[in-house]
């Protein structure tokens, strides 16, 4: 008789249930060079900056701020930008880790992203990604299925579309946490 695989335990939680504890350690995260780098706005954020930006996401509901946990320990950070309140369109979205990385960021966001389209009936998601960044430019095109539809000299912009239905996603969502023995729990 085999043994059960372990479960890992994903839990996402919107920044407006945080903790100040939780958002100062987001923030610790946040102002790390390798982190700040990637930024649209690259220089370090204030602490009083920072706690009135995540208060102010309770009056945005087109933006969605995610902490992830894996098995209790910091993880990753998921941001969402739809392109108004019906959430049929993301027009940004972004990702960084925590180091050291409890599991991959790149599928943590894969899960998050196939939940958000099967629960809010996304169609479509487009992302601008700075040239540079050359790890997320592969990554989302070749791992997550992006496309290029246009580029300038600082960020390049990708686009996915989602044609199926959400039982679809849904499904590919069950999947992708029974080959990697996951659990998810979502406080959007």
């Amino acid at each position: 008789m085999t043994q059960p695989s372990p479960c890992h335990k994903v839990v996402a939680r919107n920044f407006t249930h945080l903790a100040q504890a939780e958002l100062l350690l987001i923030l610790e995260r946040r102002n790390q060079p390798e982190v700040r780098r990637w930024m649209r706005h690259t220089e370090p954020i204030a602490v009083a900056d920072h706690l009135r930006f995540c208060a102010s996401l309770a009056t945005k509901p087109e933006v969605l701020m995610l902490l992830l946990t894996y098995d209790a320990q910091p993880a990753c950070v998921l941001t969402y930008h739809a392109t108004d309140t019906s959430w049929q369109h993301l027009s940004d979205s972004g990702v960084y880790g925590f180091a050291p990385e409890p599991c991959s960021t790149s599928i943590l966001a894969r899960l998050i992203r196939l939940k958000l389209i099967a629960l809010r009936g996304i169609s479509s998601h487009q992302i601008k990604v700075k040239n540079t960044n050359e790890m997320a430019l592969f990554a989302n095109q070749y791992y997550h299925g992006f496309r290029i539809i246009a580029q300038d000299d600082e960020y390049t912009t990708l686009q996915q579309t989602y044609p199926e239905s959400a039982a679809y996603y849904e499904a590919q969502a069950q999947e992708l946490m029974r080959t990697n023995h996951l659990s998810l729990e979502l406080e959007l």
